[in-house]
């Protein structure tokens, strides 16, 4: 099977999040940075730990291990979103910042 990437970039407030909702939560896993509730209506019945489909990480590592996860025992899982993963990288710097040499 071909994989894609496929980043969607805006403004804030323009519409990525809530994009979401046009999604088939039963193929879709959502890896949510900040932990922050999707912005639509009946969201956290459709996304959640129960349904599998959804996760609160933020280290590259835990989204690296979840994604090979997904990778190797999910087939039933077509479209993962990275939601907020901007802020992957200020997370991960904030975190390292006083580590000697870095």
């Amino acid at each position: 099977m071909n994989k894609r990437l496929i980043g969607i970039v805006g403004k804030s407030g323009s519409g990525k999040s809530t994009s979401i909702r046009t999604l088939d939560p039963k193929s879709t896993y959502i890896i949510n940075v900040l932990g922050k509730a999707l912005p639509f209506k009946g969201s956290e019945k459709l996304y959640n730990k129960e349904a599998k489909n959804l996760a609160d990480i933020s280290s590259y590592d835990q989204i690296i291990t979840i994604l090979q996860k997904i990778s190797s025992d999910r087939p039933d899982i077509k479209t993962v979103v990275l939601e907020d993963v901007g802020y992957t990288m200020f997370i991960e710097e904030f975190k390292r910042s006083n580590e000697a040499g870095y």
